[in-house]
């Protein structure tokens, strides 16, 4: 399937995202998902409560929403009529429940891509399960093509690269460093040959080196409030050490996200800088992309160039149902 052949009547694109509680009420029934079923405890509900009231809810779903409308016009210029549904890990409305919709609509492929651009098993194998979910739902057999590892496209990092250019402009500080941040990940997930540290290497590395960046470094954000280890170097710790090297104001740039959501809002933006001015460091974020152009263009590609070669583990085929 090429973008001058166009797909057929009976091919769709599906997007995927993470997925966010609708608001308070929505927050319990939103973490038993995440859970994998178990409720959780009142005062874990309460916190989540208490995060999301400080930053005014999450944008997430609106911003899904936007994308969505934005692909299915983008597509639609190479594709002619194409439509794209939105399915969601967690939340609403789930993939297990849209890819039976979309087989019940008619459609008998679904070319997949999710709004990360990283091919960690981390990230991934969740998708993989929320397909084959809604795969087994479907009345009707449907296969889904899962399209993974955008995260060099060069609307990608030229977004990174524009945006970090332009608040070292606004503010310039020769003696400032840069932050490029990604989620923290278990360190039993790398020990199981998860490839994401080095997904990351080769992302900050081409940000870098376009953004022209002479004082930054790379560091991890959002570890879980677990005992066991995840990766780092932790972001706190890499903001203490460029302040002992004389970096007063750090800027940082959340490159493992493509939108705000409670990793950047709560996170960074009240957790990680409620750290920076109690030491004395003057934060500043760049902004997320969120529905940018540059998001669009770089999911687009995705979806209307050829599947991976057959074999490569980080394109998800799955088959009809029997």
């Amino acid at each position: 399937m090429t973008p001058a052949d166009g797909p057929s009547e009976t091919t769709a694109v599906l997007l995927m995202g993470y997925g966010s509680p609708n608001g308070a009420d929505d927050l319990a029934a939103y973490l038993t998902d995440v859970l994998h079923g178990h409720r959780p405890s009142a005062e874990m509900v309460n916190e989540y409560v208490g995060r999301y009231q400080r930053i005014g809810g999450s944008p997430q779903n609106r911003t899904l929403a936007s994308v969505r409308e934005k692909l299915e016009r983008r597509v639609g210029r190479d594709w002619p009529g194409t439509r794209v549904f939105l399915g969601v890990k967690h939340g609403h409305p789930a993939l297990r429940d849209v890819i039976p919709e979309a087989a019940h609509a008619g459609f008998q492929h679904l070319v997949a891509v999710p709004l990360t651009p990283y091919a960690s098993l981390w990230i991934s194998e969740p998708y993989q399960q929320g397909v084959a979910d809604g795969i087994r739902a479907s009345s009707t057999p449907i296969t889904v093509d899962v399209r993974l590892d955008w995260h060099l496209d060069p609307n990608w990092i030229a977004y990174w690269s524009r945006a970090i250019r332009a608040e070292l402009a606004a503010h310039p500080d020769p003696d400032g460093a840069v932050l490029l941040s990604a989620h923290s990940l278990p360190q039993q997930m790398r020990d199981r040959g998860d490839p994401y540290p080095e997904i990351l290497q080769d992302t900050y590395s081409a940000i870098a080196h376009e953004a022209r960046l002479d004082r930054w470094s790379f560091t991890y954000q959002s570890p879980g409030n677990t005992t066991e280890p995840w990766l780092g170097p932790d972001i706190n710790d890499v903001m203490v050490e460029w302040q002992r090297r004389g970096a007063r104001n750090q800027l940082i740039a959340s490159f493992g996200f493509v939108f705000d959501h409670l990793e950047t809002l709560y996170d960074l933006d009240v957790v990680v800088r409620e750290f920076a001015e109690a030491h004395g460091i003057g934060y500043r974020r760049v902004p997320m992309p969120n529905d940018a152009e540059e998001v669009v263009e770089a999911l687009a590609a995705r979806i209307l160039g050829p599947g991976n070669p057959p074999g490569d583990a980080r394109s998800l085929r799955a088959p009809a149902k029997a």
